[in-house]
């Protein structure tokens, strides 16, 4: 597991005069089960999920994962 508090990028990035309209970062080829990736570019946070085969239901991680964000969303809502 690797965790690290630095910032991405806050300004906008071009890669061969093409500016990048989202940033994504995965490490492939790991040993691990399960990879979650989180990246923030220009004040947004992307996050990436990579399993092994077989190893999640994907309809069934994709709604776990709908409703934790909305239980997030909520809760940040009512605390303003």
């Amino acid at each position: 597991m690797t965790i690290s508090n630095m910032i991405g990028p806050v300004e906008r990035m071009a890669l061969a005069n093409h500016p990048i309209k989202s940033l994504y970062f995965m490490v492939v080829g790991v040993p691990q089960s399960l990879t979650i990736t989180m990246v923030s570019y220009m004040g947004k946070l992307r996050i990436a999920v990579g399993t092994e085969k077989g190893y999640i239901d994907p309809p069934k991680f994709k709604s776990s994962i709908e409703n934790a964000f909305e239980m997030i969303l909520k809760a940040a809502h009512e605390t303003v």
